[in-house]
């Protein structure tokens, strides 16, 4: 099984340090224990274990064959969330190139013809899942494996 979350282990080592430059990073990869069922119930399986707070219907599905432009583009979304700091919007965090590239990684380390990616933020607002003063949360999965990423800052 180990062999499994490879991927998301290699994703973490990559991307830890440049995410931790600027956010608070918490990640969780490990092999699905939930049944297969409805998106939002399996996202805050995730959650609710870490001791987070579960969203319901409030996780955005994202589509990750979507261009930027496009509605729901996971694509956009991480770009969004990675490109400038947090707290401060116009200070630079990893740029467009460097958050699509973290967003490939991401997503490459699932099953692309049965993966799930969601957030619970776009742009009209968030649902938060913890205490932090800004959030992103990401939550990818397919029939095997499922990880959160969470980025949190305080302003």
């Amino acid at each position: 099984m180990s062999a499994e979350l490879e991927k998301l282990n290699r994703f973490i080592a990559d991307w830890r340090e440049p995410l931790e430059s600027q956010a608070d990073v918490l990640f969780e990869a490990r092999m699905r224990d939930t049944p297969p069922g409805i998106h939002t119930e399996i996202a805050d399986s995730l959650v609710e274990s870490l001791g987070l707070t579960p969203i319901g219907v409030n996780w955005e599905m994202l589509d990750d064959a979507a261009d930027r432009d496009e509605p729901r583009s996971a694509v956009a979304a991480f770009c969004d969330a990675l490109s400038n700091n947090m707290v401060f919007s116009s200070t630079k965090w990893l740029g467009e190139g460097k958050a699509a590239q973290c967003y490939s990684d991401f997503v490459g380390s699932f099953k692309h013809y049965n993966r799930t990616i969601l957030t619970n933020r776009l742009e009209w607002g968030w649902n938060p899942i913890s205490q932090a003063t800004l959030e992103w949360a990401f939550i990818g999965f397919d029939d095997r494996k499922i990880a959160l990423l969470l980025l949190t800052a305080e302003d």
